[in-house]
């Protein structure tokens, strides 16, 4: 009886560790199919292009922002945040998505279209407010 339920709690001590083995093996997976790292290093190339940011900012910086923006440490914390809201069986549909044609396009075209969709979201923004204040009277 007594091995029975050591056999038991071994067990229960166990599997929550396999289980966080797989779910980490997996968002690691999915971490790499997102291409968060080549993400993040695409973001640091436009903020150098932007000359709000990269005006009084040396190449040097630029160069060491990106690897430490880039890192393992940093990418695995975003993971973290995936683990969270994301199951192991959603995780491993979002690897095969991002693993699929449209997948990798969406990936590819993403930064345009958040760009570009910002830049609509700032345009209204801007005449709402403008809008709004001439109504009101505020100059």
């Amino acid at each position: 009886m007594k091995k029975i339920i050591f056999s038991i709690a071994l067990f229960c001590l166990i599997l929550p560790n396999i289980s966080k083995a797989q779910s980490d093996e997996t968002v690691s997976r999915l971490m790499e199919a997102m291409q968060i790292g080549e993400s993040m290093s695409g973001m640091v190339d436009m903020m150098k292009q932007n000359p709000a940011f990269s005006a009084s900012v040396p190449a040097e910086f630029w160069d060491e922002f990106k690897a430490e923006i880039t890192s393992d440490a940093l990418i695995a914390e975003v993971g973290e945040v995936y683990k969270k809201y994301y199951t192991e069986e959603e995780m491993l549909q979002l690897i095969e998505f991002y693993s699929s044609p449209i997948g990798k396009k969406t990936l590819e075209i993403n930064p345009q279209l958040s760009g570009e969709t910002m830049q609509i979201g700032q345009r209204y923004a801007m005449q709402i407010v403008q809008r709004l204040m001439e109504k009101s009277g505020i100059e």
